[in-house]
């Protein structure tokens, strides 16, 4: 494999390709990762170290595929973070946007893995977490019929219930910044009427799942959510 220093990059730093796939909301910023076609791996954008921060985001708008200089690692977290954190100068060039799920899907296909468990390589543990520290994906996704894909609300928090091939079902946090700005603004009514549809729907849904950062009050577990979803026809 090759890979081609972009003008402008820090020394040592070298380009690769990532198809953005998971945006979701931090505090005050931003956690982006995509698939890299070149390495077939997952890769976590982090800039200069950094999440991402609206400014910097507005810059890809939503899903996008980019060319991102990688710069060699200094420290950085554990695993399983450390599997696919990738650091990146400031310098990402835009290939092309993604307009609609259909493509960005398609393109996203070899970036799952036939069940969630699969994705962490069996590592998930109550079907909740993974431990802090084990060496494993921190990222992954899975395709599932729509009508697997559950969202709803508790104490006022985006969440979604999936079903998942091997009959496991996961109830967990949605992070992911464009669902939450699309479904978090609905009334009930509205809210219903989507779960309805989705559920009644022939569509397909890639379900993106990653890992949040360890969770200090519990052991530093390393908690499952749901990064995005992409409904789409076959």
């Amino acid at each position: 494999m090759s890979h081609s220093l972009k003008n402008g990059a820090k020394d040592g730093a070298f380009q690769i390709n990532v198809i953005t796939s998971d945006i979701t909301y931090m505090k005050d910023t931003f956690c982006i990762a995509g698939w890299c076609p070149s390495t077939s791996q997952m890769k976590r954008l982090m800039i200069n170290g950094n999440h991402w921060s609206d400014a910097d985001l507005k810059k890809i708008g939503k899903y996008a595929s980019l060319n991102v200089n990688v710069l060699p690692e200094k420290g950085g977290r554990n695993y399983p973070h450390k599997t696919e954190d990738t650091i990146i100068d400031e310098n990402f060039k835009i290939v092309r946007h993604y307009d609609g799920p259909d493509i960005l899907a398609k393109n996203l296909k070899k970036a799952t893995s036939k069940t969630i468990d699969a994705a962490f390589q069996g590592n998930l543990k109550k079907k909740s977490y993974v431990s802090f520290k084990t060496k494993c994906p921190s990222l992954g996704g899975v395709i599932l019929p729509a009508k697997n894909v559950k969202f709803f609300k508790k104490d006022g928090k985006l969440r979604v219930n999936l079903l998942d091939h091997d009959e496991s079902e996961y109830d967990v946090r949605v992070t992911c910044k464009y669902l939450r700005d699309v479904l978090d603004p609905m009334s009930t009514k509205e809210f219903e009427q989507f779960n309805t549809e989705m559920q009644g729907s022939d569509k397909k849904a890639h379900v993106r799942v990653g890992l949040a950062k360890p969770y200090v009050y519990k052991n530093s577990n390393c908690y499952l959510m749901c990064n995005g979803v992409f409904f789409y026809d076959e």
